[in-house]
């Protein structure tokens, strides 16, 4: 775009506006800690693990198959074999030789399957286990004698069906091969918890079979004495702590939200093709993880998070997403705060219908509430990994990047490969979606992927209490990154290099990064 152009534009409003034609193609940088190495076309492209041993990486994702890359050339990977399973892949783990991918029934409310192989030069089959309802996320712990399953237990379609949520447990004595044929089932429950304090205590209930039926893990992180194990519970904006060798769910706390009308904290919530990211005094963002990772720093343990939000839209039957002209109809929303101006602005913000004040923790004197939540938080949380509490929140860190590198490419939506600035804005934004962590000397990172504007943002988090924001790089090319998989330089096939691999669900890429 031009000088005039974009004069043109700021003087025509407050925010940017685009000549057509004139949208560049990126790459976009804004550190230097990513290098892109190299990109391969793949049939899955979301899920990966590697095998350090084999210099091998097994990638799933919606298919009823295993990739197998050689990576002992990272700068030229190789697609090597693809690997039939009796069922959807929605995970896969690896320890040692042995590999593990969970499976989804067609209908996905059905118990799940895990299988569980051993590579020599193929996939060695050693047990099919049918385990829980809807088995989303697989983790090996790291001493091989636990494969725990965060079973989301989703409801049907009609919501005539909605099975339990629960961990699964499959156990050995030894982490073996041979032990792998003969291991043992164990399914946690929340059935033990008190539900009445985690209503009080900000832990959200969608759905219509009651609170227990509405608690669904999503995503698992487990310590490196696997001894704990946090899993987040995405529609309930809450988190578990998992005792491993109790096989127990030890307690649920609410992740809170993050308050759009404080400083650092301002989102761009209109979708009207313009840049204006500004604070919002009634707006409020659940943070609903989807992937996480735990660390330690010292003798504590943290667990991040990446905010994505998770509206229950999938369904006819029932929805807790509406809009803030619709609670203010219903008498819901204070009307001295949602004036008519304010209302017609906010009018295509998706927003839930669940949070009332009327009742619970955030009761008001009229019992009408002064904000709406919306969901997600566009951000990346710390917590500390034994009381749930927040120790830091990336804020709005994410659009102000986007905006300055890559104003064109502003909360675009990269799942339509259309250039189209500002589309998410009034929908989740970025949709942080996945995170993962490691050590590059004596610096920790946490690389976070962005689902619907892609990239990865890499935050220095060595001091957790302070982290540094050192690089985003984005490449409108590969397009919704999931899987956010650390390879540390000790287990690298580059020459003590460590890597980054990212698997795009969108532009089915897998991309591997150089990590300086």
């Amino acid at each position: 775009m031009n000088k005039v152009v974009l004069s043109a534009c700021l003087l025509l409003s407050a925010g940017f506006c685009f000549a057509k034609n004139a949208v560049p193609a990126g790459p976009f940088q804004w550190g230097h800690t990513l290098k892109p190495l190299s990109t391969l076309s793949m049939k899955t492209a979301e899920i990966s693990a590697y095998m350090p041993a084999k210099k091998k990486l097994f990638v799933v994702g919606d298919a009823n198959v295993i990739e197998v890359v050689d990576l002992a050339n990272p700068g030229l990977p190789k697609k090597i074999a693809e690997v039939s399973i009796p069922g959807n892949a929605s995970s896969v783990t690896v320890h040692g030789d042995l590999v593990a991918v969970s499976m989804l029934e067609i209908e996905e409310w059905r118990n799940g399957q895990v299988q569980v192989m051993r590579y020599t030069d193929d996939l060695e089959v050693l047990g099919l286990y049918t385990v829980c309802s809807q088995p989303d996320m697989i983790k090996f712990t790291p001493d091989g004698k636990n494969l725990l399953v965060a079973c989301e237990g989703s409801p049907s379609t009609d919501f005539a069906v909605d099975p339990d949520g629960g961990i699964a447990f499959l156990s050995v004595a030894k982490a073996d091969a041979e032990s792998w044929k003969t291991a043992e089932l164990t399914v946690a429950g929340f059935d033990h918890l008190d539900t009445n304090a985690l209503k009080k205590a900000g832990v959200r209930a969608p759905g219509n079979q009651g609170f227990l039926k509405s608690l669904e893990p999503e995503y698992i992180t487990v310590s490196d004495d696997s001894k704990l194990a946090w899993v987040s519970l995405q529609e309930n904006n809450a988190m578990a702590i998992i005792d491993v060798p109790a096989k127990k769910i030890k307690k649920v706390f609410s992740l809170g939200f993050v308050d759009h009308s404080r400083n650092g904290f301002a989102i761009d919530a209109v979708s009207d093709g313009k840049i204006d990211i500004k604070n919002y005094y009634p707006l409020r963002g659940l943070r609903q993880p989807d992937g996480i990772a735990a660390f330690m720093a010292g003798d504590r343990h943290f667990v991040l998070t990446a905010n994505e939000g998770a509206p229950v839209n999938d369904y006819k039957a029932w929805t807790d997403v509406t809009n803030v002209p619709e609670l203010v109809a219903q008498g819901r929303l204070d009307e001295a705060v949602f004036t008519e101006k304010m209302t017609a602005d906010l009018k295509d913000l998706s927003v839930s219908a669940l949070e009332r004040c009327d009742e619970g923790k955030y009761r008001t004197h009229n019992g009408k509430c002064p904000y709406a939540y919306t969901f997600g938080s566009r951000s990346v949380s710390i917590f500390d990994g034994e009381t749930g509490k927040v120790i830091w929140d990336s804020g709005e860190m994410f659009e102000r990047v986007l905006a300055k590198i890559a104003p064109e490419y502003f909360n675009w939506n990269s799942k339509k490969g259309k250039a189209k600035m500002d589309k998410r804005s009034s929908d989740k934004g970025c949709e942080p979606e996945n995170v993962t962590v490691g050590e590059v000397g004596a610096r920790r990172y946490a690389f976070a992927g962005l689902e619907r504007t892609s990239g990865i943002a890499v935050f220095d988090i060595t001091e957790p209490m302070a982290p540094q924001l050192v690089d985003y790089y984005l490449d409108p090319l590969d397009r919704g990154p999931e899987g956010v998989l650390f390879i540390p330089a000790e287990q690298s096939p580059m020459n003590g290099q460590a890597l980054l691999v990212v698997g795009y669900e969108y532009s089915k890429t897998l991309t591997i990064y150089t990590i300086k």
